[in-house]
Formats: C-alpha cells, sequence, structure tokens
C-alpha cells in the first residue's frame, strides 16, 4: 500500500530517532503491516483510555476527517502526529502543517517539539533591567 511507505518516509523525517512507541489509526490495519506499534480502529480512539503518551501517531482518514480523535491524539497520546487523508485544510487551525500535497492524498503533520519557535525577544534580557531601576520611570 502507498500508505506504508508514506507513513515510514515521514516518521524518519519528522523524528531525530526511531520512535519507542507508536499508535497508528484506521478503518483497518492493513494500511499498516509491517510496521511495529499498537493499532487502533478510528471508532475506538474516542473511547480508548489514556495509559502512556506515544512517541508518534499516525491516523489514516478517508474523506471525513473526525477532528475530536485528531485532538485527542495531540493533546494526549502522541508528541508527534501525522495525519494522512483526502482533503484536511481545517487541520490547519490546530495546528498541523501540511507536509505531502497530491491530488489524492494530503499528508499532515504536528511535532510538539517544533510546534512554535521561540522568537528573539522572548527572553531575560529585556524584562528586567535592574540597571535602569530609579532612573527611568515606567
Amino acid at each position: 500500500m502507498v500508505y506504508q511507505h508514506v507513513v515510514r518516509d515521514m516518521l524518519n523525517d519528522l523524528l531525530e530517532e526511531q520512535p519507542q512507541s507508536a499508535l497508528y489509526i484506521a478503518q483497518n490495519s492493513e494500511h499498516f503491516d509491517g510496521l511495529d506499534g499498537d493499532y487502533v480502529n478510528v471508532s475506538m480512539l474516542l473511547s480508548l483510555p489514556f495509559t502512556q503518551r506515544y512517541d508518534v501517531a499516525c491516523m489514516v482518514c478517508g474523506h471525513e476527517i473526525d477532528l475530536h480523535s485528531v485532538v485527542r491524539l495531540r493533546d494526549l497520546f502522541a508528541k508527534a502526529v501525522i495525519v494522512v487523508c483526502h482533503s484536511g485544510e481545517q487541520l490547519r487551525s490546530l495546528g498541523f502543517t501540511q507536509v505531502v500535497h497530491q491530488q489524492e492524498m494530503q499528508v499532515w503533520q504536528f511535532n510538539i517539539l517544533t510546534y512554535k519557535h521561540v522568537p528573539d525577544w522572548f527572553n531575560a534580557k529585556f524584562w528586567a533591567n535592574p540597571q535602569n531601576w530609579d532612573k527611568f520611570r515606567w
């Protein structure tokens, strides 16, 4: 299947090292044959208890994306999330970035480690300036 190659390539590109734990979500597990990790059906994801945080989660969606499942993956279950779908423009508002755009498939990723870049002004240099105390009125 084409999804196997996409998932393997994305895991190698997304993470510097191989993930120790992975969660794969799809209607059927044939999309992820040969990959190590836990498999869950899309309908069972919302009822899955939170017992561990995975290094990566990969979700293969059809034409409809269940945003509640994607948010649950992003917030609870995984540090990095890959979503393979047909159309996922609504994922941009959840902090995902589009990696692959083809006519029949789009790949979106979310990585908490690279989600937000720290701006250069956000440091201790400009916050408390003891050298200016009693010199200027703020």
